[in-house]
């Protein structure tokens, strides 16, 4: 088994993580062409929730965007990322389907045992953005996070986005980004009355994947994960109040009252 130790900032790991602890990734023969990041030491929590993520471009590499999904598993979520480390070629939305088959068996049993697959999302960046939408029809996606994406026709726009009944946050680069009029356009036609939110950083198509701990790109996504799938409402401010843009994000934002963040589990 190919792993290694992400020695970030080392907190007490509790059921709901306050700090983050050591993650890792790794690869499992029973999953193969994926790569899972989870928290070194999956005992310290009592359910975790699942990220199941496309890689920008929809590379096949799983390092591509190693800090920031390390980020996101030091909070207590495992993320499964299409693809292994140094792999070439490109991922399909098959991938991320058997993702989800794979961690709704697994989840509950054996190492797993701390993982509860009733709280999936779909996610990814640029190419895996499309992936994650390709999603639309599993009713156990019960979030979806669009990074640097949006999508490339206006007829997918208004086929896809009606049907999106979950709360779905996107995360682009501003105008400079690539693909800021895609998830713009995508924004504005998710329905009312969905948990909707827009965050743009002036930073383009790139983001800060790579900075330490994924940059800003990785502390809204964690906070993100750990409210629309863990109810932690240490975290809904970000969103709600003016967290984001004092972090240098300009945000729009529709129905966040309908994302209650509830008892944490």
């Amino acid at each position: 088994m190919f792993s290694k130790i992400f020695l970030g900032l080392a907190g007490a790991a509790t059921v709901l993580a306050q700090q983050p602890v050591e993650s890792l990734y790794e690869v499992d023969a029973s999953l193969p062409g994926h790569t899972i990041y989870r928290p070194s030491d999956m005992s310290s929590f009592e359910q975790m929730p699942v990220v199941v993520w496309g890689n920008g471009a929809c590379s096949a590499d799983s390092l591509s965007h190693v800090n920031f999904n390390l980020e996101v598993a030091a909070w207590g979520i495992v993320l499964i990322s299409q693809g292994t480390p140094g792999q070439q070629g490109s991922t399909t939305p098959d991938m991320m389907k058997q993702a989800i088959d794979w961690i709704s068996t697994n989840a509950g049993t054996g190492n797993y045992a701390n993982v509860n697959a009733s709280r999936i999302a779909a996610a990814g960046m640029s190419c895996g953005g499309t992936e994650a939408y390709a999603m639309v029809d599993d009713p156990r996606v019960s979030a979806y996070g669009i990074f640097n994406s949006g999508n490339l026709d206006p007829a997918q726009t208004t086929s896809i986005m009606p049907q999106i009944n979950v709360p779905i946050f996107f995360f682009l680069g501003g105008p400079s980004d690539i693909a800021y009029e895609n998830g713009m356009r995508d924004y504005a036609a998710v329905n009312q009355g969905v948990p909707t939110w827009v965050g743009n950083l002036p930073v383009g198509h790139g983001g800060t994947y790579g900075d330490p701990r994924g940059g800003k790109f990785g502390t809204a996504a964690q906070q993100f994960f750990r409210w629309a799938l863990r109810a932690d409402s240490s975290v809904n401010s970000f969103f709600t109040d003016r967290g984001a843009q004092a972090d240098g994000w300009t945000v729009e934002s529709k129905s966040l009252e309908n994302l209650s963040p509830g008892e944490p589990w």
